[in-house]
């Protein structure tokens, strides 16, 4: 069986405040035995804001974040993992009555500096969602972000992420290894994310294949399975899709490679049985 879940984004838990609460509990994924699941997107979490307007977007003040997991805590919420969802998944137990789950994207710093302890203090559980190819660039290369070169120091080192790991609060998800990002879609010039696009060549007028566009996936999330497992010890069980982009293909690649659990951007109901 296969739970694809939805995710709130974090950034907008700063735009809604007094409001966003309220709609976050209209996101239900039914289980076996009925119980509700909040299931939070944040990415980066810092003392000081992003370098851009785009990165602020999706970076919060850790101070915000400790007030966040606060509410979440006084209201009754309950953090649960890959684990938790699993067992609902089988009808081997209920998840609990307020069920929350963290996801954190992209393997930022961060989540070690500054997500991390205040995980350990309120002692909650996290997924981080790993870009691969981004890990292993080398210290004195900058990863790609985009179209925009970033310090290879903005993001994780392999050992803090086997530290957060062997702790028991952290889970390590795929993200891709090179999904990441834009690809020509189209004649007009289109980017559109990697992981559900078929690659145009601009040069034959043609595009890829869909027996090319399954073995691209496949090889992609194959490559960062084994990378993950190589790494830490472990083969990721969840999938996070970047930008939340994703289609049955993806999702059936993913079951197929150990990850039953996939997580999106898209809001509303989910039923884990499918």
């Amino acid at each position: 069986m296969m739970t694809n879940v939805k995710k709130i984004p974090q950034c907008l838990l700063g735009r809604m405040r007094k409001t966003l609460w309220v709609l976050l509990l209209l996101l239900v994924c039914v289980m076996p035995v009925s119980a509700e699941l909040l299931v939070i997107s944040y990415h980066e979490a810092s003392h000081v804001l992003g370098r851009d307007k785009d990165s602020k977007a999706m970076t919060l003040e850790t101070s915000e974040l400790a007030a966040q997991f606060s509410w979440l805590k006084e209201h009754g919420y309950v953090s649960v993992d890959i684990n938790d969802l699993l067992a609902a998944q089988k009808g081997e137990r209920p998840l609990p009555e307020k069920a929350v789950l963290l996801s954190f994207d992209d393997g930022y710093l961060g989540m070690y500096e500054q997500v991390f302890p205040l995980l350990r203090a309120f002692d909650y559980r996290a997924l981080i969602a790993v870009v691969g190819s981004w890990l292993e660039t080398p210290a004195n290369k900058p990863v790609m972000y985009g179209s925009e070169p970033v310090s290879r120091d903005y993001f994780l080192s392999w050992r803090q992420i086997r530290e957060m790991v062997k702790s028991g609060y952290v889970e390590v998800a795929s993200h891709s290894y090179d999904l990441h990002r834009g690809v020509l879609a189209n004649p007009q010039g289109n980017i559109q994310p990697a992981a559900v696009s078929l690659l145009y060549d601009a040069k034959t007028g043609r595009y890829e294949s869909d027996k090319q566009y399954r073995q691209r996936i496949h090889r992609d999330l194959q490559r960062n399975s084994d990378l993950i497992a190589r790494r830490i010890g472990q083969r990721p069980r969840a999938m996070v899709w970047p930008y939340g982009a994703h289609n049955r293909v993806t999702i059936d690649i993913a079951r197929d490679l150990g990850m039953p659990i996939t997580l999106s951007l898209e809001d509303g109901k989910v039923d884990i049985n499918k």
